[in-house]
């Protein structure tokens, strides 16, 4: 059984990725882009190969796998195959691959973190990102189009004068979604993503939020920093 909290944040994932996917289409980015839930599952597509990573189905338990392995092989793909995402087991037997297992983190927003003094909104939010993620083309063009819309939250981390890190967050209903996360490689490892993570959970819980929600790739820095702020780790199978 997947559980409510989980369920919240897959849900405030799939709104943060409708934001990002209108804000990509008004801006030109390539591609089709369509966000829709469909026999309470979640399906997100992107018909560009560099986005490949976006076309998913979620929000996939017991009771939703077969109508979920029947969602991913429809014709509305386009040509692309979605990955779908659970905590729900093995689908070997629906002739689905296990491709790159993700992190869901999840937290409850108790009390409130300090302020950090480093932290502030800037408008070079989009180069540090872009710098950090160290990506080009149709990538870098829907990451810029998706953090500039009005709904996104963007934090800085500046440090003697100079902008390192950056990370972004958006609120739907009482779930805020951390994303857009990057540090420039020079001043990677010195903590500045752990900053910006309880900077934004005391920001969160300012503005009313009672969970706080991110992604990462198991094992990864994001997600040991992630761990260490408190958030709880779910590993999520994904299969093609």
């Amino acid at each position: 059984m997947v559980s409510s909290a989980v369920r919240r944040a897959q849900w405030a994932l799939h709104r943060r990725a409708a934001l990002a996917c209108t804000a990509a289409a008004e801006a030109g980015v390539p591609g089709r882009f369509r966000v829709w839930e469909e026999a309470g599952l979640m399906a997100v597509l992107a018909t560009d190969p560099a986005l490949g990573f976006l076309s998913t189905v979620s929000g996939v338990g017991p009771e939703t796998v077969a109508a979920a392995v029947e969602l991913a092989r429809g014709p509305v793909w386009d040509g692309v195959r979605p990955t779908v995402v659970t905590a729900s087991g093995d689908l070997t037997g629906a002739g689905l691959a296990r491709t790159n297992d993700r992190v869901l983190a999840v937290t409850e927003l108790v009390g409130r973190p300090e302020p950090d003094p480093g932290v502030v909104g800037t408008e070079a939010f989009a180069d540090v990102v872009l710098a950090g993620y160290e990506v080009d083309g149709v990538l870098a063009a829907f990451v810029r189009a998706e953090h500039r819309h009005p709904a996104v939250r963007r934090f800085v981390l500046v440090t003697a004068g100079t902008p390192i890190a950056a990370a972004g967050m958006t609120v739907h209903g009482d779930v805020a979604v951390f994303g857009g996360a990057s540090t420039l490689r020079a001043h990677r490892g010195r903590g500045a993503q752990s900053r910006l993570l309880r900077h934004r959970l005391g920001v969160a819980a300012d503005a009313g939020c009672v969970l706080a929600v991110a992604t990462a790739a198991p094992d990864s820095v994001s997600a040991r920093n992630l761990s260490g702020a408190g958030f709880r780790l779910h590993r999520m199978s994904a299969w093609r």
